[in-house]
């Protein structure tokens, strides 16, 4: 009878000194590739920077061609995630910078390669044009603002100026001794003694008295006329010379509502595209387009 070789305790595949691994242990590799957090946009700009620099590199803003995410996987497959390249491109295409290059006179979209791909077009140009617009008329209120507040402020921060006494001018000082004087000389001739007999009394005695003058009526300045006060003119002097006061949030919301109509007026008349085809593409329906564009009229005429 043949010998029949011993069977290990040990399960198939392993060595006899080797431990069977828990599920964990073995779980594919592509789990853990998959829990891998998200490159940051930092990160997606350095990559895209090294793979593609005629477009992203370093000091580079170029309008960039439309779908070009589908470009970046193909010629550099598994090195960009679907999320982390949408997030940067988000970013990306709303910065100050991209949006100036998108109104700059003879841009055009660019490929992978730098190469020019595409004509940028009108709705996209009056778009960028708007943006720029409103983030401008923040800015500038915003540096309105804090004018006025630094020059409250160092009006307030300023000491108050020291009251100057009042010195008693010399004239009052000179005419009190001089009132005095005239007035002892009056008293000395008034308890001056005259003699009976005597030549001055015997011409006070013969001079005949005279009749009591009436007191004079002091004399009154007549009034001067006043000239006519217009008071739509007197109320305007008023209003420009009252201190300019800084606007309100409401008046800045309502300041930058304006513009924004203003702006989507003028696209609207610039643009070839029909009233339905431009609302689409603002994100408007026709009834709401023509509200704005009506309120923006009255306005433009009103000016």
């Amino acid at each position: 009878m043949p010998d029949i070789p011993e069977i290990p305790e040990t399960a198939p595949g392993l060595a006899p000194n080797e431990t069977p691994r828990t599920p964990t242990e073995a779980a594919p590799a592509g789990l853990a590739a998959a829990s891998r957090p998200e490159p940051g946009a930092a990160d997606t700009a350095r990559l895209l920077a090294q793979h593609f620099p005629a477009l992203f590199g370093a000091g580079v803003i170029k309008p960039i061609k439309l779908r070009i995410q589908s470009d970046i996987h193909e010629r550099a497959p598994g090195v960009f995630t679907k999320k982390a390249l949408s997030i940067f491109l988000q970013r990306y295409t709303t910065a100050t910078a991209y949006l100036r290059a998108l109104v700059a006179e003879g841009a055009t979209r660019s490929d992978l390669d730098g190469q020019p791909a595409s004509e940028i077009a009108a709705e996209h140009r009056d778009a960028a044009g708007l943006e720029l617009e409103r983030r401008r008329a923040i800015v500038e209120a915003r540096r309105l603002a804090g004018r006025q507040e630094a020059r409250a402020s160092r009006q307030d921060a300023r000491p108050p100026r020291p009251l100057r006494p009042q010195v008693p001018s010399q004239q009052a000082a000179v005419s009190q001794p001089a009132s005095q004087a005239t007035g002892e000389r009056a008293a000395t001739r008034g308890t001056r003694s005259v003699q009976p007999g005597s030549s001055d009394h015997r011409d006070r005695s013969a001079r005949p008295s005279r009749p009591s003058q009436a007191p004079r009526r002091p004399h009154k300045p007549q009034p001067q006329p006043q000239p006519e006060r217009n008071p739509a003119r007197a109320q305007g002097q008023e209003r420009m010379n009252a201190p300019a006061l800084p606007p309100t949030p409401e008046q800045l919301a309502q300041a930058e509502a304006r513009q924004q109509r203003a702006l989507l007026l003028r696209s609207f008349e610039q643009s070839p595209l029909s009233k339905a085809n431009f609302g689409a593409l603002k994100g408007l329906s026709e009834a709401a387009l023509d509200a704005i564009l009506t309120l923006a009229r009255q306005e433009r005429g009103s000016r």
